[in-house]
C-alpha cells in the first residue's frame, strides 16, 4: 500500500484508506479459563472453549472442551463473527468464529462494530499478526496484552469496499478449504493403501494387489539393494 491507497483495488473505489486503532473498530476482550476443578463448568457439547492449539491455518478445529451453561457464566465469550487472535507464546494465530465461543487467556477477541465487515477484518488480521510478532520478538516474554493489542493500528476503507474485499477473499478461502479437504482425503486414501498393498508382518502376500501378480513376496535386507563400498 502506497501511503493510504492500495496498489490494487476494485473499480469504483478511489478514496484513501484511514488509519484506525483496533480498539476503535471493535470490542476487545481477553479470554479466561473457568476453574477446571469444577467439573460442572465443562461438557462434551455446548459452547466451544478454544485454546491456541485449536486454531490451525486460520480455522478453529473441533475443540477438546466445551462450556456448560454454568461454565459460560464463569467464562468470557465472544459472539459469531468475532476474530480470535493468539497473543501469548504462539503469537498471531487468527480465526473467525461462526458461533458464540469461549477462549482462554492466551487469546484476545475483537468483535467488530457494525460499520466494519468481519471477513475484511479477518483477512486484515494477517497484517496485525506481522506487527505483533515483531513487537513480541523484542521482548523477553513474547506477549501482547489487551492494552497493546487495542493500540495496534491498521488501515480501513469504507464499508462497501470492505464488503467487496471480504467477499472476494471468502471465495478464495472456500476454494482453498475445498482443495484441502480433497488433499486430506487423498492422504487418507494413500495411507490405507500403504497398509493393504504391502504384506503385514509375518505374511508374504499383500491384502490388495494388481490382478496380474500372484506370487509371494520375498524378505530381503536393505543392504541387498545397494552396492558395497570398499
Amino acid at each position: 500500500m502506497a501511503g493510504n491507497v492500495p496498489k490494487i483495488r476494485f473499480p469504483g473505489f478511489t478514496e484513501p484508506w484511514e488509519q484506525r486503532k483496533l480498539g476503535e473498530i471493535g470490542f476487545i476482550q481477553t479470554g479466561n479459563t473457568p476453574s477446571t476443578a469444577n467439573e460442572k463448568h465443562y461438557s462434551t457439547s455446548g459452547i466451544p472453549w478454544i485454546t491456541p492449539s485449536d486454531i490451525y491455518n486460520q480455522v478453529v478445529s473441533v475443540p477438546s472442551r466445551y462450556l456448560s451453561e454454568e461454565g459460560r457464566t464463569a467464562a468470557r465469550t465472544a459472539p459469531s463473527d468475532s476474530i480470535l487472535v493468539t497473543c501469548i507464546a504462539s503469537i498471531g494465530k487468527n480465526a473467525l468464529i461462526n458461533e458464540e465461543s469461549g477462549f482462554n487467556q492466551q487469546i484476545n477477541s475483537l468483535t467488530p462494530l457494525e460499520e466494519f465487515d468481519p471477513y475484511f477484518l479477518f483477512i486484515d488480521s494477517y497484517h496485525w499478526s506481522e506487527t505483533m510478532r515483531k513487537i513480541a520478538a523484542s521482548q523477553t516474554m513474547p506477549i501482547i496484552n489487551k492494552t497493546e493489542f487495542s493500540k495496534l493500528t491498521t488501515k480501513i476503507t469504507n464499508l462497501k469496499e470492505q464488503q467487496k474485499i471480504g467477499k472476494f477473499f471468502r471465495k478464495i478461502d472456500s476454494a482453498i478449504a475445498l482443495h484441502q479437504r480433497k488433499l486430506d482425503d487423498l492422504k487418507k486414501f494413500k495411507s490405507g493403501l500403504l497398509q493393504k498393498m504391502f504384506p503385514k508382518a509375518g505374511e508374504t502376500v499383500p491384502e490388495v494387489r494388481f490382478p496380474e501378480f500372484t506370487g509371494d513376496w520375498e524378505q530381503r535386507k536393505l543392504g541387498d539393494f545397494s552396492h558395497k563400498v570398499t
